[in-house]
């Protein structure tokens, strides 16, 4: 960031890449001449939250945060409408935030967006009060998380997802939502329902091929049907990013709305298992500026798969 070089370093040594990566990034950002007012690598995730609110208070310009996306939602929330800037390090499994930023998936170019990045508004999601930078879901994404244990996380990849799928299914029943927006509401059964800030979600699937993390609008869908042969056309369209077009599937793109299930639901935000049904939602456009890459855009559109990066 041109003229700064005063930064804050807050990791969650137990995402995916948490501790391999975090002396890196320490490094790099010490030989490049930031001064950092803070460098740790937390076992307590819940600590993010309050260490960000002191950068913040500090007037610290540059609030470097690594983790998943549970972890970017906690400091996300402290850094919005700040005059702090949120770098991003992504160390956890999905790092659809990471995405949505085009920010490269290797240390050397997360940090080199650090380096020669520039700051760009963004869009969060709010559920109930609570920001979020990714989604909010209820359903199959539930179950699916009870499954997700940071070991589990560390062993499979990416793939643990698939295998805790895999896992939910048997043990998933359909439920009545009713989704009340301006306009009107409607009522339907169903097995998911998400809500994102962005376009991509559960690690590289697109929510909504046409959605971007500046529109504006929350992209959501609703798997309309309680088979379980809709669930793996669903799990097809959500691997080729065409889960929108299914007959199963329907879309939503507004940028308020309350959701109600009978009976009630759980809802995971960013990964977390957290609030439950019913729940208000919208969209807090443009709620807080983070580094990214001057390929990034003036549409906010990134790049599919960000390409590794190097420092030279």
């Amino acid at each position: 960031m041109p003229g700064t070089r005063q930064a804050a370093l807050i990791c969650n040594s137990r995402s995916r890449r948490g501790k391999d990566w975090f002396p890196a990034a320490k490094e790099i950002l010490l030989s490049e001449g930031f001064e950092l007012t803070v460098a740790v690598n937390l076992r307590d995730p819940r600590r993010v939250r309050g260490l960000a609110e002191q950068a913040v208070r500090g007037g610290v310009p540059l609030v470097v945060v690594g983790g998943g996306d549970g972890t970017m939602s906690s400091a996300a929330s402290v850094l919005r409408k700040s005059q702090s800037t949120m770098g991003v390090l992504p160390m956890g499994t999905g790092n659809a935030f990471a995405r949505d930023l085009g920010i490269p998936s290797d240390i050397e170019g997360a940090c080199r967006v650090l380096i020669e990045g520039e700051p760009h508004e963004v869009d969060l999601g709010v559920a109930g009060g609570r920001h979020f930078v990714n989604v909010a879901t209820v359903g199959l994404s539930t179950r699916i998380a009870e499954e997700l244990t940071d070991e589990a996380k560390k062993r499979f990849g990416r793939f643990v997802y698939a295998l805790a799928i895999a896992r939910a299914i048997p043990t998933l029943r359909p439920f009545q939502a009713t989704l009340a927006k301006p306009g009107g509401s409607e009522t339907f059964e169903t097995l998911q329902v998400v809500f994102g800030s962005g376009r991509f979600h559960a690690g590289p699937f697109p929510l909504n091929p046409d959605a971007e993390i500046t529109d504006h609008v929350l992209n959501g869908y609703a798997v309309k049907s309680t088979s379980k042969g809709a669930l793996l056309k669903y799990a097809f369209g959500l691997c080729t990013g065409r889960l929108v077009h299914l007959p199963e599937i329907q879309k939503f793109v507004l940028e308020e709305a309350t959701l109600s299930t009978t009976p009630r639901q759980r809802l995971v935000v960013d990964g977390e298992i957290a609030q439950h049904t019913p729940i208000d939602l919208r969209i807090d456009p443009g709620a807080v500026r983070v580094m990214v890459s001057s390929e990034f855009g003036e549409n906010g559109r990134q790049r599919e798969e960000p390409a590794a990066g190097a420092l030279r």
